[in-house]
């Protein structure tokens, strides 16, 4: 009864993955749907990193109001006079017979300082000139920690929600929160209620990109889902480099905040846009839906979809029991298994290095020399060049070598600076290790979606994703520690993880992994040799296998 069961399960499983695989490589729905799931990726960089202008440091100095009494402004040359060079948080304390307004330095101690209570600041275009937190920068870091702190809620909320409701309804809920709440925060009234909205709106609205980065693999085949997390990161690199040019417009702080999250507003719109993930609706069951986005796919590609297929395709009493199964919590069915909780460990703590090292490199990417938004166009420039190495390497070399070579380079680079001399050294490794975190980090997303079963696919994913917030939680913190020990981490963190990679299958062109048992087995091709090419002129109406 048991191997019947799992016989028309395994029946059902490959009339789907044989209906996706005859609607060809990357016909206009595929495109379409690709290209929708871009657009959110434009906004993701905008609000996962806002913070690093919103809440960056202005120049700033301490306030003498013996000198300056009630009327302060930045530029004051008298009262710079007054003030320590080596220190912004001090100033010489007055002599006793000093006047009440005297800006001579004769009246004031020759080494004698007191601690500041009041400074002046340069603009008031931050969180950090607007709630006056100078000489308070652990406050100015807390925000990227607290933000950071809030992506395991996040994740958690959005594998339930994306495994259990749909992928669809996940990207549609969490993008509302996110446009919603990001309006509030701009309206906050001061440092508290800033930081706990940058809490809520990402507990609450970073999902959205999950769960659609999550609809996109599921809907590639084997051989394009390099090709299409390629396509994210080209559009996660965009959307920062745009954030970079509308911050530079847009300085002050409440109306960069207006302009980004008021795009997120468009995003619930999707339910209307976009089709619900024909792998979960199946695994769920829901087999008359399936077939529906299998006919209106093929409709559009103008291919043909055989009778037999569809009607395997819709069989309800396999997929009956195939529902019954994947409700039964299949993570028990995971945690049950050795291999799995294995790669489940390994995969947590490769999320936790490269999180800590990309948020880390990107956080410094403003305090290099130069224009802050130059540079931090730049650094988000590399998030292109990475993802056109994604779609080149993964498919051609492999996933797990390739992530493993890019962990290494990212290691090395970042420890190299220290033992040359040139100066040019340092901003070119800079770059040269954010170029292969980057590539790490957008990598793991595809590796880990390919090692996990269908039934907690997104749930996996996010909970690797989860553990390894710890990186980003910390990431923030590393501008209040030496250069020295911040590439140290860096370097360590980056050669772990690159060993960890190397105890994990490969999963080039393996199809998806429908159950526990699937996953356990799971294989991929060699990446040499590789395979030869299709001819150019070949008919898209060519049948197709949904390993190819």
């Amino acid at each position: 009864m048991v191997a019947s069961a799992h016989a028309s399960r395994d029946l059902a499983a490959e009339a789907l993955e044989d209906a996706l695989g005859r609607l060809g490589p990357f016909g206009l729905y595929q495109r379409y749907v690709a290209i929708m799931l871009c657009i959110p990726n434009l906004l993701a960089a905008m609000y996962t990193l806002n913070y690093v202008f919103v809440a960056d440091q202005v120049p700033f100095r301490c306030v003498v109001p013996e000198c300056e009494g009630n009327y302060t402004q930045f530029h004051n040359p008298a009262a710079q006079a007054l003030l320590p060079a080596d220190s912004r948080c001090d100033r010489y304390l007055p002599l006793q017979d000093a006047g009440t307004v005297s800006c001579q330095r004769e009246d004031f101690h020759q080494n004698d300082t007191k601690a500041c209570n009041h400074f002046v600041y340069e603009s008031m275009s931050t969180t950090f000139a607007e709630f006056d937190l100078g000489c308070r920068e652990w406050m100015r870091t807390l925000v990227g920690t607290v933000r950071n702190a809030a992506l395991p809620l996040a994740l958690l909320l959005t594998g339930y929600i994306s495994d259990t409701y749909g992928r669809r309804t996940a990207f549609c809920i969490f993008s509302a929160f996110a446009a919603v709440l990001g309006i509030v925060k701009g309206l906050s009234i001061n440092y508290q209620m800033y930081v706990a909205m940058e809490f809520f709106e990402a507990a609450l609205g970073y999902g959205f990109n999950s769960a659609g980065y999550v609809m996109m693999v599921e809907l590639a085949r084997p051989s394009l889902r390099a090709s299409f997390a390629c396509a994210t990161g080209v559009a996660y690199g965009l959307g920062g480099m745009l954030f970079a040019l509308i911050a530079w417009k847009i300085q002050y702080w409440r109306h960069l905040l207006y302009t980004v999250h008021s795009f997120a507003l468009l995003l619930p719109l999707y339910w209307l846009l976009v089709d619900e993930s024909p792998r979960w609706l199946h695994a769920k069951g829901r087999t008359e839906e399936t077939v529906d986005i299998i006919k209106k796919a093929a409709r559009w590609n103008k291919i043909q979809v055989s009778e037999e297929i569809l009607f395997k395709l819709s069989d309800k009493d396999s997929m009956k029991s195939d529902s019954d199964s994947t409700s039964s919590n299949p993570w028990l069915r995971l945690l049950r298994s050795r291999v799995l909780v294995g790669r489940f460990a390994i995969c947590s703590w490769c999320w936790v290095a490269v999180a800590f090292v990309y948020y880390g490199l990107t956080i410094n990417s403003v305090s290099l020399s130069g224009d802050k938004y130059a540079n931090f166009a730049l650094n988000m420039s590399m998030e292109i060049v990475a993802s056109l190495l994604i779609m080149m390497a993964l498919e051609r070399f492999g996933r797990k070598w390739s992530i493993f070579v890019a962990f290494l380079v990212c290691g090395v680079a970042c420890v190299t600076p220290y033992f040359t001399s040139h100066a040019g050294a340092g901003l070119g490794m800079f770059f040269v290790g954010k170029l292969a975190i980057t590539f790490a980090f957008n990598s793991m997303y595809v590796f880990t979606a390919e090692l996990f079963p269908t039934s907690v696919r997104s749930s996996a994913l996010a909970a690797c994703s989860l553990v390894g917030r710890v990186g980003s939680i910390l990431a923030p913190q590393t501008p209040l520690l030496s250069i020295y020990i911040q590439a140290l981490l860096y370097g360590a963190f980056s050669c772990l993880a690159a060993l960890a990679v190397l105890m994990v299958p490969e999963t080039r062109r393996a199809r998806l992994p429908r159950d526990v048992t699937d996953a356990e087995h799971i294989r991929g091709s060699s990446p040499s040799p590789a395979p030869a090419p299709a001819p150019a002129d070949t008919p898209r109406t060519v049948v197709l296998s949904a390993d190819t």
